[in-house]
């Protein structure tokens, strides 16, 4: 139980740390709901960090990465696709609104497997 706690609590400081620079929005984030995706995507990412424990370090270390970088990629085509369609696009506004807390997910999940290094090698 202790070795989950340490990795939780180092993925809550690391959202707290983005959430206050505002990373998402300097990143390309709506600035309406900028603030809200790490609210939301915060405590998903530290369970799902958790979770993967049971995988190996480098499967779920490469595996969460590769799943933050597909998510931002969908988040930015769908910050394109809405912008080009003067906001008519609805396919695309849910490609970047959800790709976003997709991104925030996987990278706070990312943080807590990268501390959870003692659980399995």
């Amino acid at each position: 139980m202790k070795q989950l706690i340490v990795p939780a609590a180092i993925g809550l400081v690391a959202a707290a740390l983005v959430y206050l620079l505002n990373v998402p929005l300097k990143l390309g984030a709506h600035p309406f709901w900028a603030d809200r995706v790490i609210l939301v995507g915060a405590p998903i990412g530290i369970l799902l960090g958790l979770a993967t424990t049971r995988f190996t370090y480098l499967a779920r270390v490469f595996g969460l990465i590769a799943l933050t970088g597909i998510a931002y990629t969908v988040a930015q085509i769908g910050k394109t696709r809405f912008a080009a369609s003067y906001a008519e696009d609805a396919f695309g506004g849910h490609m970047w609104f959800f790709g976003w807390h997709a991104v925030c997910v996987f990278a706070v999940a990312v943080v807590v497997a990268l501390a959870a290094k003692g659980s399995r090698s």
